[in-house]
């Protein structure tokens, strides 16, 4: 394939994030630069690039001498990742809650309808990108805070691949999601910020609960 823009190494950093989340790129998977770069027909140059914006996202590692490969998936990189992120979560939740101005929420409110809808019609990939487009248009518009927004997005590429790991795990508990998700919305825009952070750690701690299932089954089989 090409791919051609004026931020190159971004784009085949999001390719390739692609491929690492939906299991296309397995844990543990070689990425040899020659090879790659031949095949996305880019530089070896904006290739490397995007290698460095991967292993920010703690999705690939790059070896001395060996290259890069696909990270892991462990039991304790997952408890890390969801302990760590969903407090920051948590802390965006909280912010919006206090903070939102009229025009900043009603977006973010008319998702719900239509993340109902594709529970209902069992469109699970579709839910799951609406849901990361959520936190997306919140992070950006409510963390009101370099670091705090840097984080989150630098983090969120790690939390779609485990994410993906648990839809494919148990797509019941999404019901379970769900009605978390109508309730932070709720609480948001009634402004209980405390009610509002604890619903985003209730979600991923019961999201982190199926992808550690998940895990366990695979090495069990």
């Amino acid at each position: 394939m090409s791919l051609q823009a004026v931020s190159l190494s971004e784009q085949i950093a999001r390719h390739l994030s692609e491929r690492i989340i939906t299991g296309e790129l397995p844990p543990g998977a070689k990425l040899p630069e020659s090879e790659l770069a031949k095949d996305l027909d880019v530089s070896t140059n904006s290739l490397r690039e995007a290698f460095r914006l991967l292993e920010k996202q703690h999705l690939i590692e790059l070896q001395p001498r060996r290259g890069a490969r696909v990270c892991d998936v462990s039991e304790v990189q997952v408890k890390d990742l969801y302990e760590f992120l969903f407090l920051l979560l948590s802390q965006l939740a909280e912010r919006a809650a206090a903070s939102w101005q009229p025009g900043q929420i009603e977006d973010l409110v008319a998702m719900l309808p239509q993340l109902e809808q594709h529970f209902h019609n069992n469109d699970m990939p579709a839910a799951h990108q609406l849901a990361f487009r959520f936190v997306e248009i919140a992070t950006t518009r409510f963390a009101a805070n370099r670091y705090l927004e840097t984080d989150i997005q630098n983090l969120i590429p790690l939390l779609k691949r485990y994410s993906f790991i648990a839809l494919q795990e148990d797509t019941t508990e999404f019901d379970v999601s769900l009605q978390i998700f109508k309730r932070l919305l709720v609480n948001i825009v009634g402004r209980k910020q405390q009610d509002a952070g604890a619903d985003i750690r209730e979600y991923g701690e019961n999201q982190c609960q199926i992808v550690l299932r998940a895990i366990a089954k695979r090495n069990a089989a």
